[in-house]
C-alpha cells in the first residue's frame, strides 16, 4: 500500500488530535454515599442509638458546605446489632445497591472491621473508618483503606501509664473483658508498664456483661495495686467494678479508656448509685464538647443540635461516642474533598493516599492542636477525671502525643 504526502499528514493530524485529547474519567454520579453499619440493637444498642444521629447531621452540614467537589453525599445507616456478619452483609449489600457511588463507608466494631478485611480489594474496597481503636488496624500496609480516628487502644494505654509513671504510682492491675476488645492492649500495656519501671500486680478477665463483681474485686484487694486499668467494656461492668472496689473498701485509683469515659453513663451512676465515680479518671482523644472555647467545630455542631435533636439528649450534648463518629467522618470527608480537587476519581487507593498525607490539621475543637494522620491513625490524647459534683470530666494532663 502506498502512502503518499497528503494522507500521511492526514493521519498526523488525526494521531495528534487523540493524544491531544483529555483522558475521560467516570462520570460523576449524581450523588455520594457514605454507609455505616450501627448497633442499634443487642448490646451496645445506647451507643449505637446516641451514635445515629452524627449521620443525619453530617449529611447536612457537608452538603451546606458543598459536597464533595460539588457533587452531594447521602449517608446510609443500618443495624447490625453488634453481630460482625450482620455488618458484612450490610457493606456487601451496600456495594451491590449504590455501586460505585460508594465511597466510604463507616464500621460498628473491630470484629466487623478484621472480617471485611479480606473482602476490601479491588472494586469492593472503599475507604473505611469505624468505631474501633483497635490497634492492629493502625496497618496502612496491612490495612491500607481502613484507620483510627484517633490513638489505638495500645496508644492509649500508654498515656494512662504514662500518667500513672509521672504521678510516682508503681503498681498496677489490668481488668479487661474476655473479648478482643478487652484483650487488645494488654500484653502491649505490660511490656510498656515495665519499661516505666511500674508492676503489673493482677491481670484479670471479665465477662463483657454479668461480671461476677464480688470475685474480681476480691483479687483486686489481694493484689494491692495502686492504679487498676479497665478496658473492653462500654456502658455496663466497669462501674459495677469501681462501686464494688468502693464499698470493699478498697483505695485503688481506676482508669479507662475512651468507651468508659461517656458523661451520660457517669452522671446516670452517680444519680441513682451515688458519688463513688468522683475522681475516676480515663484517656479521651478528644475535648469534651462542653469545652467550646476556641473550637469552631464544636460551635457549628452545637447551633445544629439545638434545631435538629429538640427535646433529645443531643439537644445540648454531644457525647463522646458521637464525636467520635463525626472525626471519624470528617478525616473521611477531608480525604474524598482533597482527591476530588486533584481530579481524581474517589477510588479506595486514592482516597486512601489522600487520608494519609493529612497534616498539621486544625479540626477546629476535637483534639489539642494540629493533627497528622500517622500510620493509619491520629495519635494523641490526654486524661481527664470525673467530678461527681459538677459531673464533668475535667483534664487532669496535659496532651500526650504517642
Amino acid at each position: 500500500m502506498t502512502l503518499n504526502r497528503r494522507s500521511f499528514l492526514a493521519r498526523s493530524a488525526a494521531a495528534s488530535a487523540v493524544l491531544a485529547a483529555p483522558t475521560l474519567l467516570k462520570a460523576q454520579p449524581a450523588e455520594y454515599v457514605f454507609g455505616a453499619s450501627l448497633p442499634l440493637t443487642g448490646p451496645f444498642a445506647t451507643a449505637g442509638q446516641l451514635v445515629a444521629p452524627a449521620f443525619a447531621m453530617a449529611q447536612r452540614l457537608i452538603n451546606e458546605e458543598g459536597g464533595i467537589g460539588g457533587v452531594p453525599i447521602r449517608f446510609v445507616t443500618e443495624d447490625s446489632g453488634y453481630i460482625p456478619q450482620n455488618a458484612l452483609a450490610n457493606y456487601q449489600r451496600a456495594l451491590a445497591t449504590e455501586g460505585d457511588a460508594l465511597v466510604a463507608y463507616f464500621g460498628d466494631s473491630t470484629g466487623f472491621m478484621k472480617l471485611v478485611a479480606p473482602e476490601l480489594k479491588g472494586d469492593q474496597a472503599r475507604l473505611m473508618g469505624s468505631t474501633s481503636f483497635a490497634s492492629e488496624l493502625a496497618n496502612p500496609e496491612v490495612n491500607p483503606y481502613q484507620y483510627l480516628a484517633g490513638p489505638s487502644y495500645e496508644d492509649q494505654f500508654d498515656i494512662l501509664l504514662q500518667n500513672i509513671a509521672n504521678q510516682g504510682g508503681s503498681t498496677v492491675a489490668f481488668i479487661f473483658s474476655n473479648t478482643e476488645f478487652g484483650r487488645d492492649p494488654i500484653e502491649h500495656g505490660k511490656k510498656r508498664a515495665e519499661e516505666l519501671g511500674l508492676k503489673v500486680v493482677l491481670e484479670e478477665s471479665t465477662k463483657p456483661q454479668g461480671a461476677d463483681i464480688p470475685t474480681h474485686v476480691t483479687k483486686l484487694a489481694q493484689s494491692g495495686a495502686e492504679y487498676c486499668l479497665l478496658q473492653g467494656y462500654v456502658t455496663g461492668v466497669w462501674p459495677q467494678l469501681i462501686g464494688g472496689a468502693r464499698q470493699f473498701g478498697l483505695p485503688t485509683k481506676f482508669m479507662g479508656t475512651f468507651w468508659g469515659m461517656e458523661k451520660i453513663i457517669a452522671d446516670r451512676v452517680t444519680e441513682q448509685a451515688g458519688p463513688f465515680l468522683d475522681g475516676y479518671q480515663g484517656v479521651m482523644p478528644y475535648r469534651y464538647f462542653y469545652d467550646r472555647a476556641d473550637a469552631p467545630r464544636y460551635e457549628t455542631f452545637a447551633a445544629l443540635s439545638k434545631e435538629m435533636f429538640v427535646g433529645t439528649p443531643l439537644e445540648n450534648y454531644m457525647p463522646t461516642w458521637t464525636i467520635q463518629t463525626m472525626c471519624a467522618i470528617e478525616i473521611a470527608v477531608r480525604a474524598l474533598r482533597d482527591t476530588a480537587e486533584k481530579g481524581l476519581e474517589l477510588t479506595a487507593d486514592n482516597t486512601a493516599e489522600s487520608l494519609n498525607a493529612i497534616s498539621d490539621w486544625d479540626m477546629g475543637g476535637y483534639f489539642g492542636g494540629p493533627v497528622s494522620v500517622e500510620g493509619g491513625k491520629i495519635g494523641t490524647g490526654r486524661v481527664y477525671t470525673y467530678g461527681a459534683e459538677n459531673g464533668l470530666f475535667t483534664p487532669s494532663s496535659d496532651w500526650f502525643n504517642v
